[in-house]
């Protein structure tokens, strides 16, 4: 029989090596399953994405050049880096979401793909009319004329209409809209050049000026408006115009305090709903977080109405 010698250091270094070879096997195990939970939460790019998952990475892509580009707020983009989706809209306002598919506009989003926007319009008493606004769609100021004709108080009344004393204008629950539209409710009472809203994103700022029908309020009449919690955007911006530019009344309650611009953004499977810009009031104050306080607060929904009628014929 032949005896192989084996020295002590020829057997060390073997045993080293094996060693080695089992810490790179459990290394090797290690970098698999941590590859597999990078995969399920978060976006980290790795070999054998699914057709999903790449859709997900391009989609948070996206996301993140448009939030990079346009967001209105400060957020420090490298802190974004290896996050879900979910995480990026967490370190954004509240305002900003994303909702799934693809809708062609904001109306989806607020739910205002209705345009019965005017929901009443009638004469609260005979020397008073109502008119309550639901939100503000697309043909909501051709419809707001007609509506102040049919009940006295619009600039095109016919003469054998009377004329009415007082305007009451509910913006309960109105969450806002196109603001075009909530521009051309305010040319009937806001004379013409006076601002209306002051709209202030990244790029700079840009004046609203009033299209008023004549040198002043072509409705000069006294104005109470109503509000609430609900009631938010371009409503709220009427509501401060008015009290702004024609020293109308608000009764109710705080309103929302939304005074933010949004873009709409496709990004593939999902929408990205994106805080832009902000609204500033006529003398430059910002509705963000703040709302328009009412003159008197009522909060009992039922009493509201009377206290406002109450209130324009002390106003008269």
């Amino acid at each position: 029989m032949r005896w192989i010698s084996i020295s002590p250091l020829k057997s060390r270094q073997q045993t080293a090596d094996s060693r080695q070879g089992i810490s790179l096997f459990l290394y090797a195990i290690y970098c698999l399953l941590s590859t597999a939970c990078i995969l399920s939460s978060s976006p980290t790019p790795s070999l054998g994405l699914t057709e999903r998952d790449e859709q997900y990475l391009k989609e948070l892509d996206q996301a993140l050049t448009h939030i990079k580009e346009s967001y209105y707020g400060t957020i420090d983009m490298e802190s974004l880096v290896d996050l879900t989706l979910q995480s990026v809209l967490d370190s954004l306002d509240k305002d900003s979401k994303v909702v799934k598919g693809g809708p062609p506009s904001l109306d989806f989003v607020r739910g205002l793909e209705e345009e019965t926007s005017i929901t009443e319009a009638s004469l609260a008493t005979a020397e008073i009319a109502y008119v309550k606004i639901g939100f503000f769609g697309r043909r909501t100021g051709a419809h707001f004329q007609k509506a102040l004709e049919s009940l006295g108080c619009g600039s095109a009344t016919p003469t054998d209409v009377p004329r009415v004393k007082g305007i009451l204008l509910d913006l309960r629950d109105n969450p806002g809209g196109h603001l075009q539209s909530a521009l051309e409710v305010l040319r009937h009472f806001v004379p013409p050049g006076k601002t209306l809203l002051i709209e202030k994103t990244r790029g700079g700022e840009k004046t609203y000026l009033s299209e008023g029908v004549g040198a002043r309020c072509s409705v000069p009449l006294p104005i109470v408006i109503l509000i609430n919690g609900s009631t938010a955007s371009s409503a709220e911006i009427v509501a401060a115009a008015l009290r702004y530019h024609c020293g109308a009344r608000v009764v109710g309650e705080k309103s929302k305090g939304k005074g933010t611009i949004q873009e709409v953004i496709p990004l593939g499977t999902r929408t990205l709903i994106l805080t832009v810009g902000e609204y500033l009031l006529p003398d430059g104050s910002s509705l963000r977080d703040k709302g328009v306080l009412p003159d008197l607060e009522v909060k009992v929904h039922e009493e509201q109405l009377q206290s406002a009628l109450s209130l324009i014929f002390g106003v008269h």
